[in-house]
């Protein structure tokens, strides 16, 4: 299906430089960025147990405090590579 999508300028040059990195279409590239995009729920991502020594409510966050801690800053690490 074809239509038109306003695309910010830096997510396009990425898009563009990805392209020609992987030797592919820009369309093709982009779908599959929205491929992955769509089919990850943000909400639903497990991260990895956090392992906790002695009483775990006598000091720090929780897990899931510190599991939203660490998808964000996963989140800001690809932001910043992308």
């Amino acid at each position: 299906m074809r239509t038109t999508l306003t695309v910010d300028d830096d997510l396009l040059q990425i898009a563009r430089q990805r392209a020609a990195q992987q030797h592919l279409p820009l369309v093709e590239v982009i779908n599959r960025a929205l491929r992955r995009g769509l089919a990850e729920d943000p909400s639903q991502r497990v991260g990895e147990a956090t392992i906790v020594y002695g009483d775990p409510h006598s000091v720090g966050p929780d897990d899931a405090t510190l599991r939203a801690w660490t998808t964000r800053l996963d989140d800001d690490e690809l932001r910043r590579k992308i």
